[in-house]
């Protein structure tokens, strides 16, 4: 630019409005407007609550609970009946076996700490009883795990404790 033309620029008083002639802000790349509501989802989901740790499991299992945690717990959704049909098989002990004309009869011990005399085909909570020989009691356990190919297994109480080792 020639001096005269900048000079007669200034007293005109346009550089300075040029000067401070407010710039356009920059144009966004495209999909950055998906990136910020993307990192603004994450920010929500990531904030740890007032009262401590959330954990949002999506459908999977949770890494905080153990493995081997009891059956009863896997069976909390259904209410247990009173009596020897609202115990687990892990729950009841063997007592004792006594043998009538009818055949064997087992004596258990439930954890209310009551005896109860069992015959089979008897109906426990997960499970029941399948055959009574002269020292055991053979039980059929329906296994409750989705992932499980076999959906019962079959489960010996002896009198002996010496035996269920083996």
């Amino acid at each position: 630019m020639r001096p005269w033309i900048l000079a007669s620029l200034l007293v005109a008083g346009a550089v300075p409005a040029l000067a401070q002639a407010p710039s356009p802000p920059p144009a966004a790349p495209p999909g950055t407007a998906k990136v910020d509501t993307i990192k603004a989802l994450l920010d929500q989901e990531t904030q740890v609550p007032a009262g401590g740790f959330s954990y949002n499991s999506q459908n999977r299992r949770d890494p905080f609970v153990s493995l081997q945690r009891p059956v009863a717990a896997d069976q909390s959704a259904r209410p247990r009946p009173k009596g020897l049909s609202g115990f687990l098989i892990q729950e009841v002990a063997l007592k004792g076996i006594v043998k009538g004309a009818q055949g064997f009869t087992a004596m258990m011990l439930g954890p209310d700490g009551q005896s109860y005399f069992v015959k089979p085909s008897q109906r426990l909570f997960d499970g029941y009883v399948v055959s009574i020989d002269a020292t055991t009691v053979g039980f059929r356990q329906e296994v409750t795990d989705p992932l499980s190919p076999v959906k019962t297994r079959d489960v010996k109480k002896s009198l002996y404790s010496s035996e269920e080792a083996r």
